[in-house]
């Protein structure tokens, strides 16, 4: 029985879920996607694409949907500017190019520019395009799984009373996620022992371009990223809806913030706080942060938590069920790497599982394969993701910013193959005597 007869099903319907689902279809494996929401929505205000993301986007048929879906002007001055810099860092949404670092304090003067790309997230809706209605299940929130009666198989239990069965479970259920309880083996404890507050807040608006330019921001928004960074603080600001707004997300860190010193998380991870808690939180700064700052209409405060300590390959599957995405290796949000990371995950599962050498009697095989490829990639990731906190909050030991450190961090992301894990996978299948070498 090859894996396109199984019943496979995908916990969680956001951006890595439903990148799953299309990577599946497209290699002829069908699947269920089990999504706790009552719809497929946008998740967060925008979402970083590097060339890495792209290129998976693309080999699924997606990305040229996700353009059509952009605003016209915008895509094509994307499109435009990605000609200008090369094919490592094309995007859409007009926000692509040079990524400008200034000091948070005094006359906020020019710290160094580095290439970085921002877009909206238009691509949810080019993706639910893909994925058949029939197939997407929604108010079905996992609360957690056990083996089949049979011995074959696994009951997915749902928050409503409801089951669904499948062979093979794949987990993209985000940060808190159920099915990496059941493959850490780890349901029974009372708090999970790789969900972990990383020391790190953020606070979050929307402010009108006209309001900051009203409040004495001089800065133009709209056309470039910018980071303000300071002593265990930064900004990134970035304009949204053709730069009438700018997307204000204020990072706030413990001095020590090693891994090691990470706590249990708090039952609430958002927070509705005045704009004074704000500004209290960025006294001393320059007038254009804290003229800005004040222009914060309800902001929210996201404590941001990560999965630490890593969780070792062995770990990632357990008989036919894996995790994915935020669920495997949930990092900190300093390079916009996160989602990038869950695609990759989505790919080489659609890959592997679509597989002609992968049937029902290895896929465990496969997926212990996929786990060891991607646990090494993605925890590569996830350290670069905080050392550029660290320098973006002046831990890094030198003053500034170091572009060839940052360029280095980015393109260890983004110059990453589209098929390398593929292959990488396959050579494992190969040494293991999972899978014959095609001649």
């Amino acid at each position: 029985m090859s894996t396109q007869s199984l019943r496979v099903a995908v916990v969680g319907g956001g951006v890595c879920g439903l990148t799953c689902a299309v990577a599946l279809q497209k290699h002829g494996v069908d699947a269920q996607v089990y999504e706790a929401a009552s719809q497929f929505g946008e998740i967060g205000a925008g979402v970083d694409l590097g060339r890495n993301a792209i290129n998976i986007l693309s080999n699924l048929g997606v990305y040229e949907d996700i353009c059509t879906r952009a605003n016209q002007v915008e895509a094509a001055a994307a499109k435009e500017l990605g000609a200008r810099l090369g094919p490592s860092h094309q995007g859409i949404d007009g926000i692509r190019g040079w990524f400008r670092f200034h000091s948070g304090m005094g006359e906020h003067e020019v710290l160094s520019d580095i290439l970085h790309g921002v877009h909206r997230a238009v691509f949810m809706d080019a993706l639910v395009q893909n994925v058949d209605p029939a197939r997407a299940h929604f108010k079905k929130r996992c609360t957690h799984l056990s083996e089949h009666p049979s011995g074959k198989g696994m009951v997915i239990h749902f928050q409503d009373g409801t089951t669904a069965e499948a062979d093979i479970v794949l987990g993209a259920d985000g940060i808190k996620s159920v099915v990496r309880r059941y493959v850490t083996d780890t349901a029974s404890l009372s708090v999970d022992p790789h969900l972990k507050f990383s020391n790190t807040i953020c606070f979050r608006s929307l402010v009108p371009a006209s309001k900051a330019k009203a409040a004495g921001c001089k800065f133009d928004y709209s056309e470039r990223a910018v980071c303000m960074v300071g002593e265990n603080r930064h900004l990134i600001l970035f304009p949204v809806r053709s730069g009438t707004l700018i997307n204000v997300v204020a990072f706030a860190s413990d001095p020590d913030s090693s891994p090691e010193k990470f706590s249990p998380p708090a039952l609430s991870a958002v927070q509705h706080v005045t704009t004074e808690e704000v500004l209290a939180s960025y006294e001393g700064w320059g007038p254009e942060v804290t003229n800005l700052l004040s222009c914060m209409d309800d902001p929210t405060k996201w404590s941001i938590n990560v999965v630490y300590p890593p969780i070792q390959p062995e770990n990632w599957s357990r008989g036919p069920v894996t995790i994915l995405g935020d669920a495997a290796h949930g990092m900190l949000p300093h390079l916009g790497a996160g989602a990038a990371q869950g695609l990759e995950d989505a790919y080489l599962l659609g890959q592997l599982l679509g597989h002609s050498q992968t049937n029902a009697t290895n896929v465990e095989a496969v997926l212990r394969a996929y786990a060891a490829v991607r646990h090494i990639r993605s925890h590569g990731v996830w350290q670069n993701s905080k050392r550029a906190g660290e320098i973006w909050d002046g831990r890094a030991g030198y003053s500034g910013v170091n572009v060839d450190e940052v360029r280095s961090l980015y393109d260890y992301i983004f110059l990453h193959p589209a098929d390398a894990d593929l292959e990488a996978a396959e050579e494992i299948l190969i040494k293991d005597g999972v899978f014959a070498r095609s001649s």
